[in-house]
């Protein structure tokens, strides 16, 4: 399977994402909603918003905030903002909110190769060398602090809820 997925997360509890960032411009049309709904293009352009904490953890199948950076640029001068592109040509970014700097890109990891290295440096070692995995893997340690797991497996049974355009 071919993902091609965005995941934004934001260092926060869902009701303070709910009113302080974009999610603003969404309502709760649904709850109760596991990963593989989330995931599915049945989605449409709706987001598929669960919380791990301490992070809210919001999937877009358009990925619209991998795409165009303004947002979560926006929104990292108030919140730690994580951002990933589960692909083949995978995108990790993290952004800037220390007490020197908000908002920005702090680092950033594109392609496969840079996914490798970014993973040997955390001392990890790589499951394949496919996109996804490697993406997944990084959104393991960044996400959930884990080196060994399987990203999938932990959020499975996460309950999600859908947000629709208001």
């Amino acid at each position: 399977m071919a993902w091609n997925i965005g995941l934004l997360c934001i260092k926060a509890e869902p009701t303070v994402v709910e009113k302080e960032t974009y999610l603003d411009i969404y309502y709760k049309s649904k709850d109760g909603l596991h990963f593989e709904d989330i995931t599915s293009v049945t989605m449409g352009s709706a987001l598929g918003v669960g919380y791990v904490e301490p992070w809210t953890l919001i999937f877009d199948i358009n990925a619209r905030f991998i795409l165009d950076e303004k947002l979560p640029i926006e929104v990292s001068k108030k919140y730690k903002v994580k951002t990933f592109w589960i692909s083949e040509s995978l995108i990790y970014r993290d952004y800037h909110f220390g007490i020197f700097k908000k908002g920005g890109i702090k680092t950033e990891v594109k392609g496969i190769e840079s996914g490798l290295k970014y993973l040997s440096s955390k001392g990890i070692k790589t499951k394949d060398k496919w996109g996804e995995t490697i993406i997944f893997q990084i959104i393991e340690k960044e996400i959930l602090n884990k080196t060994d797991g399987d990203f999938v497996g932990s959020i499975w049974s996460l309950p999600f809820a859908k947000y629709d355009l208001d």
